[in-house]
This record gives C-alpha cells, sequence and structure tokens, in this order.
C-alpha cells in the first residue's frame, strides 16, 4: 500500500542509503546502540512484534535473530524488498510487505505484545494522520503491550541546521521548525520531505492522550550529533567509552530536550 500523498517521503527514502545509516558513522551508531540496550530490556523469545516503519531491517531482524516473531512494513517498496533479501540470507523467518501505518486493517486487535514505531509520526504533517497511527498501534497491541516511538526534536533541528548555515540562522526558519512545527516538499523553503517535529513533553502528552502510559523516554543520540564531528572522529575505544557514558545520561531530561531523535516507550493501558 503506497499512498499518493506519501509519495515525496517514499521518493526521498527510494533516494537515501538508509540501509547503512546507523552504522554509517559513530553518531549515527550511537543511536542504534541506545535503541538495542533499551529494547532489550523489554523484548524477549516468542514475542511477537510488529514494526510499522522498518526500513530495511535494522531492529526487525535484530529482533527475529533472538526467536522473536516478527512482522515488518514499510511504505517504501525497495526497502522491504532488500528486507527479505536479507532475511533469507540470514536465514530468518520475518513477514514483510509494503504498508502506510496508518492502516492496520489486516492484523486483528490485541495481536502484538510490541509495536515498533520508528518513522510513521515524524513524516505525518497532519494531526489527523498521526492521530490513525497512534490508534492503529493502539488497537493491535495486546493488553499491557508495548509501543516503542521515536520521534525528531524541533530544537535539536533548528539548532543543527542554524548553527551549520546562516541560510537557517534566520527568523523564518525558526517560525518554520520550531512554532509551525513542519516541513512540506512542496514549501518554496522545503529542506527535507514531509516531516513533523516536537518535544518530548508534548509526545508524552500525545501518547497519553491515547491511552498509553510512559515507562522509559530516552535520548537515542542525545548530544552525540550536535557534536558529531567529534563523536565521529573517536577511534573505537574512545567511542566504546562515549557510549558508556552516554547510556548513563540518556534518560536525563536535559539530554533529552537537545538529542535528535527521542524514543517513548510506553505501555497499553
Amino acid at each position: 500500500m503506497t499512498p499518493s500523498d506519501m509519495q515525496s517521503v517514499i521518493h526521498s527514502y527510494e533516494n537515501y542509503k538508509e540501509d547503512f545509516r546507523l552504522q554509517s558513522n559513530n553518531s549515527h551508531r550511537l543511536e542504534y546502540l541506545t535503541t538495542i540496550a533499551y529494547m532489550d530490556k523489554y523484548i524477549g523469545p516468542g514475542m511477537k512484534i510488529l514494526d510499522v516503519a522498518a526500513g530495511t531491517g535494522a531492529y526487525a531482524l535484530h529482533y527475529a535473530e533472538t526467536d522473536c516473531e516478527v512482522t515488518a512494513l514499510d511504505i517504501t517498496p525497495s526497502y522491504i524488498d532488500l528486507l527479505k533479501q536479507k532475511a533469507e540470507k540470514r536465514g530468518l523467518k520475518v513477514t514483510s510487505f509494503p504498508n502506510d501505518a496508518r492502516d492496520l486493517s489486516m492484523f486483528e486487535e490485541c495481536s502484538f505484545n510490541a509495536v515498533f514505531c520508528m518513522g510513521p509520526i515524524y513524516h505525518l504533517t497532519e494531526a489527523a494522520d498521526r492521530e490513525k497511527v497512534l490508534n492503529e498501534c493502539y488497537r493491535v497491541l495486546k493488553p499491557e503491550g508495548l509501543l516503542f516511538l521515536a520521534y525528531i526534536n524541533k530544537y535539536f533541528v533548528f539548532s543543527q541546521f542554524a548553527l551549520n548555515s546562516r541560510q537557517y540562522l534566520q527568523e523564518k526558519f525558526f517560525q518554520k521548525v520550531v512554532i509551525d512545527q513542519t516541513n512540506r516538499s512542496t514549501d518554496p523553503d522545503n529542506f527535507w520531505t514531509d516531516a513533523w517535529f516536537t518535544t518530548p513533553g508534548e509526545m508524552e502528552a500525545l501518547a497519553a492522550a491515547h491511552r498509553f502510559a510512559k515507562i522509559k523516554h530516552i535520548a537515542q543520540d542525545g548530544v552525540g550529533r550536535l557534536k558529531s564531528n567529534d563523536v565521529d572522529a573517536m577511534p573505537p575505544e574512545a567511542f566504546e567509552k562515549w557510549a558508556g557514558f552516554h547510556l548513563r545520561m540518556c534518560e536525563e531530561p536535559s539530554i533529552l530536550g537537545i538529542s535528535n531523535h527521542g524514543l517513548l516507550i510506553a505501555m497499553k493501558k
């Protein structure tokens, strides 16, 4: 299912090497390592997992290797093709097909122990569409099932762009990212693809409004993304130390408030 209103997002990802992103450098690797470290606290063998925006399978394949029953979806068809190839090569059983996270009607209610929602929220510029995703995630989760909900912090986006280029050190860019919280591919000053930016507090309120109770809230990359050049230059031993310190700090609200990616772990009430 590839709806016409998401074609700009699909096109953006078709032309982006998502398969290499989480291992491309230290600052991106930090996001992956942090996410896995926290997921491992709650995900166990035999659990039924739905990854509604699996990309090329970074998290779906990891948990398929731990004997979880994994279903992986993504709105970008070529990513699903690649995910299937990787699963076959590694001898893993993963049910996967292209799909839009706004419609999970092919699944019965209370079907999954955990839902990974690691992308749809920040590519839906309309509140009604974000509502659909969260309602669907809630519906397919079993009672006390877990939602792993990722988002992009608007204060990171403004700071990163404005500090790196005078082009973005402008009031109109602040209005766009921090006040309007939205970038659209049709905007004359488009700088990415359709995207919605938010804050940790707004995400907690949004999840609570959809009957999810917060368990943990973490900074997936923390200050490491703002200082990505320094983090990427670290040799393996130094990066290992930094990653260890980051994991001890990533629940701190002041760190969460400037992280690029945030991850809210919540339970279906």
